[in-house]
């Protein structure tokens, strides 16, 4: 038997048994009908006879009525007339009574010709009829009485078949699906197998098994989908290290840049102090040179030299802070918001703890702006809004749009929010609503944002916590289309 013959068991043996199954309701049916018929026949003879020996008798009752009544005798033609009636009963042979034609004959006797007596033979002939008609009227009564039950017979017959059939049938489908099906279900499990990728091998049930050709193939199969799940695996893992890798020396550059850019606000706030002290330190160094000049009293004038000599020092350190030079300038390039704003949020997502989450809620925008300045500042951001969350969780939202050649970054957080007096006075150097925070995050973001040409505000959000709106000035998009995860 080959394995499309097994495959195909099934449906032949469901087609045969349907088949069967037709085959003996329609004979059944046509029996039941037979025997219906066969039945019903000699009862519409006998229904007949019954007629024409009520008839019989209506005419053999109305010749001796008037006989009684005028002594007028039958005339020859009407005793003729009933001979020939009865005569017409006796060949349709109706009778279920066997005797009935001996009766039939004995009262055709009493009508021949010629008649002595007619009242004596139209009684006899009468007499007979009616014993007939009683008769017969009791076998009607006992074959209708047997007709009835044979039908109930046969109605519980196809009653009981009607049951049985279906049960029989479900069984001699359970009893074959366990036979017949016995390979198709294996093929099943095989499917299953290679569904949830279990890659295992597999066994014929005996040695003349029809699919052991497809096991075979099957196990061939397996064998080379566990090589290359496994090479699949070894190179998801490789990819996962180098993403990891990646990933860090990513993190690890923007904690350097994080620093180059707190670094550079440092320098930069120190530039502007050394430009204010400059002026008075070098007012105070022209008056010690000049009190050295005057005064007359050499232990005067040394410490006035070394006091002086300190002075030129702090001026020289002055003079070298002025001239470190400011953040260059970012030439604006081409990105897609999307693109960047999702990239950053991947990027701090691995640094992210398990109980803070991040949604994006931005429309798509191809812009023209400084990418890595954005990319500094929101991480700056993101971080700000970690570390306010702390340990409790929450949810950091960060929103983008562009409108009137103008981009509008929001970040908002679930944590406490920022203090009443830095949303009152704006971003201050070295002003931390954190305990162990330095000032400068803020700082440089507000300094990286002005570098742009752009503004940042303080605010809270609708939950109370911190919120920040940065606008950046750029390129008015072509189109944009909303994105949302």
């Amino acid at each position: 038997m080959s394995a499309r013959t097994t495959l195909l068991q099934p449906l032949r043996v469901s087609v045969a048994l349907a088949t069967i199954a037709l085959t003996l309701s329609l004979g059944f049916l046509a029996l039941t009908a037979w025997h219906s018929a066969y039945r019903l026949s000699p009862l519409e003879n006998h229904v007949r006879q019954i007629q024409g020996l009520q008839q019989t008798d209506i005419a053999i009752g109305k010749l001796l009525t008037r006989h009684l009544a005028s002594h007028q005798p039958p005339t020859a033609m009407e005793l003729e007339h009933i001979r020939a009636d009865l005569d017409d009963l006796l060949q349709q042979n109706g009778q279920l009574s066997p005797n009935t034609p001996n009766n039939l004959r004995m009262a055709s006797d009493y009508l021949a010709l010629p008649i002595d007596n007619p009242s004596s033979n139209l009684i006899g002939a009468l007499s007979l009829i009616r014993k007939v008609l009683t008769q017969e009227n009791a076998l009607q009564q006992q074959a209708i009485k047997t007709a009835r039950q044979s039908a109930d017979q046969e109605f519980t017959i196809a009653l009981i078949a009607l049951i049985a059939t279906p049960i029989l049938a479900i069984a001699v489908m359970i009893w074959f699906r366990r036979r017949a099906f016995r390979a198709v279900s294996r093929l099943s499990e095989l499917l299953d197998n290679v569904a949830s990728l279990r890659f295992v091998d597999i066994e014929p049930v005996s040695e003349n098994d029809p699919l052991a050709p497809i096991y075979q193939h099957y196990n061939e199969m397996t064998a080379s989908l566990r090589t290359v799940s496994q090479q699949s695996r070894d190179h998801t893992d490789q990819l996962e290290s180098q993403v990891r890798a990646a990933s860090e020396t990513l993190l690890r550059q923007q904690a350097e840049l994080e620093n180059g850019a707190k670094m550079a606000a440092i320098g930069e706030f120190s530039a502007r102090l050394a430009h204010e002290l400059r002026n008075p330190v070098s007012g105070i160094s022209m008056a010690l040179h000049n009190m050295e000049i005057e005064t007359k009293d050499p232990d005067h004038r040394e410490r006035l030299a070394l006091i002086a000599e300190e002075m030129d020092r702090v001026t020289r350190l002055l003079n070298s802070l002025l001239q470190n030079k400011s953040f260059t300038l970012e030439t604006p390039v081409a990105v897609s918001s999307d693109q960047l704003i999702g990239d950053v949020v991947k990027l701090f997502g691995y640094r992210l703890p398990k109980h803070v989450a991040i949604t994006v809620d931005s429309k798509n925008h191809n812009i023209t702006l400084p990418r890595d300045t954005v990319r500094q500042v929101l991480l700056n951001l993101l971080k700000n809004s970690c570390e306010a969350l702390g340990d409790l969780p929450g949810t950091i939202t960060v929103s983008f749009d562009v409108d009137n050649n103008t981009a509008c970054l929001t970040v908002t957080d679930t944590g406490p929010g920022y203090a009443d007096a830095m949303i009152a006075r704006g971003v201050r150097p070295f002003q931390s609503g954190k305990a162990d925070g330095v000032g400068l995050g803020l700082s440089i973001v507000q300094h990286l944002v002005h570098g742009t040409g752009g503004d940042i505000q303080l605010g809270r959000s609708t939950n109370g916590g911190a919120m920040t709106i940065i606008h950046f000035p750029c390129e008015e998009p072509d189109h944009a289309h909303h994105y949302h995860h």
